[in-house]
C-alpha cells in the first residue's frame, strides 16, 4: 500500500506559506458566510456551499499535488482555484443540499408525523459530508464525475470510514478550540485538514485499486 500520511506530515513544516493562504481563504469565505447569514438555517448551510465550496476545491487540490508530486506553493494554490473553483462548487452542492433540507426538516419538526423526514435527511446529510472528505480529491485531481464521483467516495467511506472521521473530527476540534481558545487556530486548521484528507484519500483509493 502506497501510504501518503508521512508526505502529509513533511508538509506541516516545509509548506506553512500554503497552509497560511489555505487557512486566510477559507476563514475569509466562512466570516463572509456568516456575515451574510449568521446562525445554522438552510439559507446559511446553501451559502457555505456556493462560497466555501470552490475554495475548499483548490486547498484540496494543492494538498493533492504536495502528497502525490511534492510540488505546492501559493502561486499552485492560486493557479488551482481559477481551475477548480466551478468543480468545487459542484461537490459542494450535494452535500449543501442534503444538509440544507435536513435543517428544513428540522426547523418544521412539530410531531411523530416528521420523524421519518428527519431522520432520513440527517442520515443522507452524515453519509454525504463522509463521502465529501473523499470526493473533492477524486473530483479535482482524479476527474471523476456524477454517479461515479459518489459511488466511488460512498465506496471509500464503507472501506476506510475512520478517514473520513478523523478528518471531519480534525475540523470540528479546530473549530471548537478556535471559538473557545483562540481564533488563531481557525487559521491554522484547513491546510492540515486538507493534507490528511487528501493522503488518506490517496492512500485508500490506491489499496481499493491495487
Amino acid at each position: 500500500m502506497t501510504d501518503h500520511l508521512p508526505a502529509a506530515f513533511r508538509a506541516l513544516w516545509h509548506e506553512l506559506p500554503l497552509l497560511a493562504a489555505a487557512g486566510v481563504m477559507v476563514c475569509t469565505t466562512s466570516g463572509v458566510v456568516v456575515l451574510l447569514s449568521p446562525g445554522l438555517s438552510p439559507v446559511s448551510v446553501l451559502l457555505g456551499a456556493l462560497l466555501i465550496g470552490p475554495v475548499w476545491a483548490a486547498v484540496v487540490a494543492t494538498a493533492d499535488s504536495v502528497v502525490r508530486d511534492d510540488r505546492g506553493g501559493v502561486l499552485l494554490l492560486l493557479r488551482n482555484l481559477r481551475r477548480h473553483w466551478l468543480a468545487g462548487l459542484e461537490v459542494a452542492l450535494v452535500p449543501g443540499v442534503i444538509a440544507a433540507l435536513a435543517v428544513l426538516n428540522q426547523a418544521i419538526y412539530t410531531g411523530p408525523i416528521f420523524a421519518i423526514p428527519l431522520a432520513v435527511s440527517g442520515c443522507a446529510t452524515v453519509l454525504a459530508l463522509l463521502a465529501s472528505c473523499y470526493a473533492f480529491s477524486l473530483r479535482v485531481t482524479a476527474g471523476l464525475r456524477g454517479k461515479t464521483l459518489w459511488l466511488t467516495a460512498l465506496h471509500l467511506v464503507a472501506r476506510a470510514p475512520l478517514v473520513p472521521l478523523g478528518v471531519l473530527a480534525l475540523a470540528f476540534v479546530a473549530l471548537l478550540l478556535g471559538t473557545s481558545v483562540t481564533a488563531s487556530l481557525l487559521l491554522l486548521a484547513p491546510g492540515p485538514v486538507a493534507l490528511f484528507a487528501s493522503a488518506g484519500t490517496w492512500t485508500e483509493n490506491h489499496a481499493l485499486h491495487r
